[in-house]
Parts: structure tokens; C-alpha cells; sequence
């Protein structure tokens, strides 16, 4: 099966994704724009109206314009290839060939963008919030820097453990993502996530070591 895959950075309605943290990725069945933890879009050809040349400050790239309502109307990717290898390398994959298409993976892909773009369940995004925000927000009403400090320690903690979990245990994973999402397409992301709460755990006891000595 041909295959093209190309990182980037993408535009999707308000979300922005920097280079190069998104990816685009297109075979015979599937293009998808993958946005790590922010979600993925997936379109069959029928789904495409049209791909136009498209220019931001982060470079210039692809403008897809589709007829997937569940989906923001503003899609763009960018990258550093040119707008016209990056049309011939998806039309090399056979995308636009809709006679090659697998039926069961065509319905596949509805069902997917019927998801919508979030990979997580409902629940699980209203559990992380909950859990990220009550500790920090416990440590405020302290009105106490160094409480803050170490109240704040239990939100980077808990985003850690939450990164972890959803990395190295397939049982979570099942508990957390959407029917059908891989969690290839947001490991990039995950680990990002884990370097930066180390570093940032690290700094907040610091701060709130010092805090306390004073």
C-alpha cells in the first residue's frame, strides 16, 4: 500500500498545532490530519471538495476544503515541502482513486468523524479537568504562596500520571480514547507532556522549598 506522511503544523477552526507536532498522513483509504492530543480528522475522497494552496505565518501549505459538518470549516496544514509535492505525493497514494477504496474502511472513517476530532471520551476530558484544576484551585483559596506552591504539585502530578497512564496501559486506554483511536497518533504529544511536568515539578518544589526556608 502506498503511503505518504508528512509532519507539520495545522490549523483546524481555533486550534493551532506548531511544527511539527501535527501530521499529515494519506493511503489509499484515508487522509488524516493528525493534531496529537487535540484530535485527528479523517476524510474519504468524496469528503474533499476541493485542496487549495494556502499561506500563514508559520509557511505556506495545503487548504482542505471539505463537506464534513462535524468538522470546523478552517482546515489548513503546513509544512516544509511545496504545495504542489505535497498534492502529487497524496495523488500518488491512489486516494482520489474512489474505485479503490475498501468499502469497509469507507464506513469506517464516517464513523470516526461522527466522533468528531477528539480522541477522548467525554467523561474522561471532564475527569482530567476536575483533577487538574481542584488542587490548583484549593492552593489559591489558601491564599498562601507556598501552599499554592505545594497544592500545585498534586495538579503537575496528577497530568503525569494521566500522560503515563494513557501511554503504557492498554486497560486505560480503553477506559479513556474514543472507539478505534490509535494511541500512536498522540505519543509525540505524551511524552512532550511528560518532560514538561517533570521540568515543571521540579521547578514548583524548588520554588516551594525556598518559599518555606523564608
Amino acid at each position: 500500500m502506498n503511503e505518504f506522511l508528512l509532519n507539520g503544523g495545522a490549523y483546524v477552526g481555533n486550534t493551532k498545532v506548531s511544527k511539527p507536532f501535527a501530521a499529515l498522513k494519506a493511503d489509499t483509504s484515508v487522509l488524516k490530519i493528525n493534531l496529537g492530543l487535540l484530535g485527528q480528522l479523517f476524510f474519504n475522497a468524496d469528503d474533499i471538495v476541493q485542496i487549495e494552496y494556502a499561506s500563514s505565518i508559520a509557511g505556506s501549505g495545503i487548504k482542505i476544503i471539505h463537506n464534513v459538518s462535524s468538522y470546523p470549516k478552517k482546515v489548513m496544514f503546513t509544512a516544509n515541502m511545496p504545495y504542489n509535492d505535497i498534492i502529487e505525493n497524496i495523488k500518488a497514494t491512489g486516494f482520489f482513486n474512489k474505485t479503490a477504496n475498501n468499502q469497509i474502511q469507507y464506513y469506517q472513517v464516517k464513523k470516526m468523524q461522527e466522533q468528531g476530532k477528539l480522541p477522548f471520551k467525554t467523561a474522561a476530558i471532564a475527569a482530567f479537568l476536575a483533577g487538574w484544576n481542584i488542587p490548583f484551585i484549593a492552593g489559591l483559596v489558601q491564599r498562601d504562596v507556598s501552599r499554592t506552591f505545594s497544592y500545585s504539585r498534586f495538579s503537575i502530578l496528577f497530568l503525569f500520571l494521566m500522560a503515563a497512564l494513557t501511554l503504557f496501559s492498554a486497560p486505560f486506554q480503553t477506559l479513556v480514547l474514543k472507539e478505534d483511536r490509535q494511541i500512536n497518533d498522540m505519543k509525540r504529544s505524551l511524552y512532550f507532556i511528560l518532560l514538561l511536568t517533570l521540568i515543571s515539578g521540579i521547578m514548583v518544589t524548588v520554588i516551594s522549598s525556598k518559599a518555606i526556608i523564608k
